[in-house]
């Protein structure tokens, strides 16, 4: 008997759209039924976060406790309980402000470490140990009487005294707290505005207010901490001293001494008095040195001026490395001759300046690549230093890098600002 080829030929020129279709047909109601089963089982489970308990025996509690009042807070040591959960050790607390707070530490350690107190009062802590099935012991009360916090040291240390255009402050900060340091002014109603904040950690502070008018005004200066304690606000009336920024449209380069050399990565001289102040290569004054003689500039600022102080400001992404100027000196004179004399020669030539650039995060070169915010911060508004008020009139000034951060023979910078008294 012969079977016929009918169904064969018919399956066999069957295109894969229809092949699919079938395919479809076939496994959608499978489909269907397993999503509606998974929806109806994800709906009926509940959300469980961290792990499930296990038993409700609660652990021991933490034993001698002992502790070190500190400046604005304290640290606890306490010897842990053996229970093989343990998970932490909390302290609860209320802040004299009325606040109620809580601090952890891992089973891994023995102590914890309070913070947020502004003025030394006696408070009581409650150390809980808390195990994995979030059980917790009957907690065990100290007594804590942290010291003043180290804001109302730095406030005690505040000098504040008139300079170029502003006032200038100095603050020591010997535990390097993050503070706030806030400059107000009384504004024309007679109400205490907002001038400047300061956000430091730095050990030796050292800031100034600028571009305010010569004529006495109400100044009232504050310290807050990260925890929003403040100190008394210290008042006081001083007058800043009359200063402007000298004209940029007036300089000129001068003659470069035939050992320096404009590096293909840089550009000219006047690229450091166009205004852009973050900038990168070859958008810099790049300078390198064909001798043992650290590179120097001259600057013919088209009047002659009492220089008050300058900024400078380096090449983006290589603060405070490779050649960044650390050491400067600026050198002036008010003779053109000179000025334009041997470009070489320092006959005439006055010193008016020895400064050193100073990272906040410390003096490291290698740690350029993480620099800290307010490394970025003093970089981004210029490095700024003032000249000593018997410095004399000047109209032509020398930039001289006596070392780069990585006491390299070359130098590089964005951009140059000079303010003063101009005669």
């Amino acid at each position: 008997m012969k079977i016929k080829t009918t169904k064969k030929v018919s399956f066999i020129k069957r295109t894969s759209s229809e092949r699919k279709k079938q395919v479809l047909s076939f496994y959608m109601p499978i489909l269907f039924l397993m999503l509606v089963c998974s929806i109806l089982l994800t709906s009926c489970k509940e959300e469980v976060i961290g792990q499930y308990p296990v038993d409700s025996t609660p652990p021991q509690k933490i034993a001698n406790p002992l502790v070190t009042n500190t400046k604005g807070g304290a640290t606890i040591k306490y010897d842990l309980p053996q229970d093989k959960d343990l998970l932490y050790v909390k302290a609860i607390y209320k802040l004299p402000n009325g606040e109620q707070k809580e601090t952890l530490a891992s089973a891994f350690v023995n102590e914890l470490t309070i913070r947020g107190f502004a003025r030394s009062t006696k408070t009581n802590v409650q150390l809980v140990t808390v195990d994995r099935s979030q059980n917790e012991s009957d907690p065990v009360t100290v007594e804590i009487e942290p010291f003043d916090s180290s804001i109302f040291d730095i406030y005690e240390s505040l000098s504040v005294i008139a300079s170029f255009g502003g006032i200038k402050l100095n603050w020591e900060n010997t535990t390097n707290e993050e503070v706030m340091v806030g400059v107000l002014y009384k504004d024309e109603e007679n109400s205490f505005v907002p001038l400047e904040n300061f956000y430091t950690s730095v050990d030796l502070g050292d800031v100034a207010v600028r571009g305010m008018e010569s004529e006495e005004t109400e100044f009232g200066i504050y310290i807050r901490d990260i925890f929003n304690n403040y100190t008394d606000t210290l008042v006081l009336k001083l007058t800043p001293w009359e200063e402007s920024e000298l004209d940029k449209s007036l300089w000129r380069g001068m003659t470069l001494c035939p050992s320096f050399t404009v590096s293909q990565y840089g550009k000219a001289m006047p690229v450091l008095w166009n205004g852009v102040t973050v900038i990168d290569a070859p958008e810099v004054y790049y300078l390198n040195t064909t001798s043992a003689v650290r590179t120097f500039f001259t600057i013919d600022f088209g009047v002659s001026a009492k220089l008050s102080r300058f900024k400078f400001w380096g090449r983006n992404n290589w603060y405070f490395n490779l050649h960044h100027p650390k050491e400067i000196e600026i050198w002036g004179t008010n003779d053109p001759a000179v000025a334009n004399g041997d470009a070489c020669s320092w006959d005439g030539w006055e010193l008016l300046l020895s400064a050193t650039s100073v990272k906040p995060s410390g003096p490291d070169p290698t740690a350029f690549a993480n620099l800290t915010t307010e490394d970025l911060a003093l970089a981004h508004a210029g490095e700024e230093f003032e000249f000593p008020l018997e410095v004399p009139d000047v109209r032509y000034i020398r930039f001289r890098t006596v070392r780069s951060w990585t006491d390299s023979n070359s130098s590089f910078m964005a951009e140059l600002t000079f303010w003063g008294q101009v005669n």
